[in-house]
């Protein structure tokens, strides 16, 4: 009898290498508060209608987790190539079981969450840069809908979620990703959310997350086009795609900020969508 797809196994196969530089994980997502919740609150409206065996994937931060909650999906693969975001995860894993609510579970991962380097955040209090969670009903730590915080408590609970080191710019291991998903589709689970955050952009510029040149990739291909290439076969499994990058109108070189869409797979992979990125 052949073996049920299961996500903690799926994410050991991937297989990937992280990184550990000296820049810190996120919790909370920083500058892509422009139409976040709006893409939430849209995501939830459309959960009723998601298959039981739904998927979310997703590199970066607690905006994987918004998604999770707002979706009602039953699995989750956190991928990112930061070790300290993964430092991240373990910790949020670590105080979950034990945490009797959203304020219970932000007390006990303050403390639990490193600080070597130093977290990317806004201030210094992690304990009250999370708070402000409580009160935004995008959130999965919302107080005002206790449902998304429990829902993402059970899921680390019952061994949903699982992290894995995966880098957009790596073909290899997208191409890994894609024969999971395929693998998963096979045993009837639709890859309902994917969240990309605002690498792309990143990814189109001449220097990296980490300071390493933006050469080319295969050839005359851009790092840029490369990445596309890779996640399409991943995004077209997608039933949508939430993305941040595109800068917002008023976004300024000493203030950048970027606006979250939602948007069907087709849509995010159009050309034009991704050649405005490399536009001066």
């Amino acid at each position: 009898m052949a073996t049920q797809w299961q996500v903690e196994s799926a994410a050991r196969r991937l297989g990937g290498t992280a990184l550990s530089p000296d820049r810190g994980g996120y919790t909370l997502t920083m500058r892509e508060c422009a139409g976040a919740d709006e893409c939430i609150a849209a995501v939830r409206d459309a959960a009723p209608m998601a298959p039981a065996r739904a998927l979310h994937v997703g590199w970066g931060s607690f905006r994987n987790l918004d998604l999770a909650a707002a979706a009602r999906v039953a699995a989750l693969l956190l991928l990112d190539v930061n070790e300290h975001q993964f430092r991240v995860w373990r910790a949020v894993a670590q105080v979950l079981p034990d945490s009797r609510s959203a304020a219970d579970f932000i007390d006990r991962v303050a403390v639990a969450l490193p600080n070597e380097p130093r977290l990317r955040q806004f201030g210094t209090d992690t304990r009250r840069w999370l708070r402000g969670d409580l009160e935004r009903p995008g959130s999965w730590l919302f107080e005002g809908d206790p449902d998304g915080f429990r829902r993402v408590r059970e899921l680390f609970m019952s061994g949903q979620v699982a992290t894995a080191a995966l880098d957009l710019r790596d073909g290899a291991g997208m191409a890994r990703l894609e024969a999971e998903l395929g693998l998963a589709a096979h045993d009837g689970w639709q890859l309902e959310t994917t969240y990309v955050s605002n690498i792309p952009w990143m990814l189109a510029q001449p220097v990296g997350f980490f300071g390493e040149q933006h050469g080319t990739l295969g050839g005359e291909r851009s790092v840029l086009e490369a990445a596309r290439e890779h996640l399409a076969p991943v995004a077209m499994r997608s039933r949508r795609v939430v993305s941040a990058m595109h800068l917002r109108a008023d976004a300024s070189a000493d203030n950048l900020q970027w606006q979250t869409e939602l948007l069907n797979p087709a849509d995010f992979l159009e050309p034009a969508r991704w050649r405005v990125l490399t536009t001066p």
